[in-house]
C-alpha cells in the first residue's frame, strides 16, 4: 500500500455570493501551497465544510482539485456522508479522477456500535477498492475510540491509516508502534512537533493552506535534528493558531488567505462574516508570524 509523508493540507472550499465554488480561488490556493513544497491535499473534510456542501458540489470540489493538482500531489477525498451506501456512491463518483485514497469520519448522530463502524469502513474499503482511512475526530463526530479498538480498526484488509484529530499522543504514539504498515497522520497543526517526535511522518492541517511553509519547515528542521528550531518554528505556528482559534478556524483561515490576496469568500451559512475587528487581529498575528521569520 502506497506510504503517505510530508505536508497535507486540510484545503478549504472557496465560494462566491451564492455559495458555489470558486474554482479560481482555489487554484490560486493550491498553486501557492504547491510552491512552497506540500506533498497533496485533504479534500472535503472539516475545514472544507464538507458537511455544509451538496453531494454534487463534494463531487466538483474532489474533482476539480484532482484536475488542478494533476498528479503534482496526492488527493485524499473525504467521501464520508450519514450512509453506508451515500458515502459509496460519493466514492464511485470520484474514482476516475486521480484520487489517491478515501477518507470518512465515522457515522454520528446515531448510536452506532463500534462493530457496526467498524462494519461501515470495512464496507467502503471493499465496494471502492481504494486506499481508505479512517478520521478519527471524536471533538467533531463524538465517536471516540480506545487504542486497541483503532488497532483492531486498522487491521482490517483496504484500510491505509488513520487520521489522528486528537491530543491523546499516548494513543498516536502506540499506534505508529503497533501499525507500522500503516500511515498515521497528525491532525492537531499546534502537536506537529510532539507527533513527529513519537514517529509520524504525515500531518493533514488546516493552517497549512496559510503557513504550509512553516509546518514544512518544523519536519525539516526535525529530521536534520535541529530541534532548537523546530520549537522556534512549532511556536510561529501555534502563535497564529491562538488567533484563529480565538476567531474561529474556517473563517478566519479565509480570512488570512483574503490578507494574502485570494479571496475565498465567506464560509457557507450559519457561520456568519469576520468583522473588521476580526480582520485586525488576523492582519496582526499575520504580521507576527513573518516578523523575522526564518524557515
Amino acid at each position: 500500500m502506497k506510504q503517505f509523508e510530508g505536508i497535507y493540507p486540510a484545503i478549504i472550499t472557496p465560494v462566491d455570493a451564492e455559495e458555489e465554488i470558486n474554482e479560481k480561488a482555489l487554484e490560486q490556493v493550491i498553486e501557492k501551497t504547491l510552491k512552497q513544497g506540500v506533498s497533496g491535499f485533504y479534500v472535503s473534510g472539516s475545514t472544507g465544510e464538507s458537511f455544509l456542501l451538496r453531494d454534487e458540489q463534494r463531487v466538483q470540489l474532489i474533482r476539480t482539485i484532482c484536475g488542478i493538482v494533476n498528479g503534482r500531489g496526492d488527493v485524499i477525498a473525504n467521501i464520508g456522508t450519514f450512509s453506508t451506501k451515500g458515502s459509496i456512491r460519493m466514492a464511485e463518483a470520484v474514482a476516475d479522477c486521480g484520487v489517491a485514497a478515501v477518507s470518512a469520519v465515522p457515522p454520528f448522530y446515531f448510536p452506532y456500535s463500534k462493530e457496526e463502524i467498524l462494519q461501515y469502513y470495512r464496507d467502503l474499503a471493499s465496494a471502492t477498492g481504494m486506499p481508505t482511512l479512517i478520521y478519527n475526530i471524536p471533538k467533531m463526530s463524538g465517536v471516540s475510540f480506545d487504542t486497541q479498538e483503532l488497532i483492531d480498526f486498522l487491521k482490517t484488509d483496504g484500510i491505509l491509516g488513520v487520521k489522528q484529530t486528537t491530543m491523546d499522543l499516548m494513543q498516536t504514539e502506540a499506534l505508529v508502534r503497533e501499525c507500522t504498515d500503516k500511515v498515521i497522520f497528525n491532525g492537531h497543526d499546534e502537536i506537529w512537533l510532539p507527533a513527529l517526535s513519537v514517529g509520524v511522518k504525515a500531518a493533514i492541517g488546516s493552517s497549512f493552506s496559510i503557513m504550509g511553509d512553516v509546518f514544512i519547515g518544523i519536519k525539516k528542521a526535525f529530521d536534520a535534528g535541529n530541534m532548537e528550531h523546530a520549537r522556534y518554528l512549532q511556536g510561529k505556528g501555534n502563535a497564529m493558531l491562538k488567533t484563529l482559534l480565538e476567531i474561529g478556524i474556517f473563517p478566519a483561515i479565509k480570512g488570512v488567505l483574503k490578507l494574502q490576496g485570494i479571496d475565498c469568500g465567506d464560509c457557507i451559512k450559519p457561520f456568519q462574516p469576520l468583522t473588521a475587528k476580526d480582520y485586525e487581529k488576523l492582519e496582526k498575528a499575520l504580521e507576527d508570524l513573518y516578523d523575522g521569520l526564518t524557515i
